[in-house]
């Protein structure tokens, strides 16, 4: 449940929700940035050319990407479930906030940071931690397993 979890507050301006179509069998890089004056990444969700050529699949997908605010977390819809192969990146340089409570818990922010990972809601009120990379410094990427909720976030 949520409650077993420290989620990574975000502050600063947060990014804008999204919505995008493009065409089914084209590769898709979703770009989420924070607002001016710093326009920093906040999330990347990348969809490669095959993710949704799938058996009468439509023509186009349309995304919709809405950032939660105070959270590096995400609600993804998709007018099309995509195969195994896209991904979702949080970049986390600037507005990162440790909650005070995982500070404690970890000793410092920088173990807090080193024990998250992306969760996705999978049902009601239950999160799963995904495998989850960090190609970058500051960076967190998992698999995206499809419409739904993702957040960056450690165990209590």
């Amino acid at each position: 449940p949520l409650d077993r979890l420290y989620v990574l507050e975000m502050a600063g301006i947060p990014p804008d929700d999204t919505l995008v179509t493009f065409p089914t069998g084209e590769r898709r890089v979703i770009v989420l940035r924070h607002g001016a004056p710093d326009n920093t990444v906040f999330a990347t969700v990348t969809f490669p050319d095959s993710v949704f050529l799938v058996a009468d699949a439509p023509d186009s997908v349309t995304i919709v990407v809405q950032p939660r605010p105070g959270l590096y977390a995400v609600d993804l819809a998709s007018t099309v479930l995509p195969r195994p192969g896209a991904t979702i990146r949080f970049s986390y340089p600037i507005h990162f906030s440790a909650p005070v409570a995982a500070v404690r818990r970890y000793g410092s922010v920088a173990r807090y940071e080193q024990a998250l990972s992306v969760a996705q809601l999978t049902r009601e009120d239950r999160y799963q931690l995904l495998p989850s990379s960090r190609p970058a410094s500051d960076n967190l990427q998992a698999p995206l397993a499809g419409p739904g909720t993702y957040l960056v976030a450690a165990p209590r």
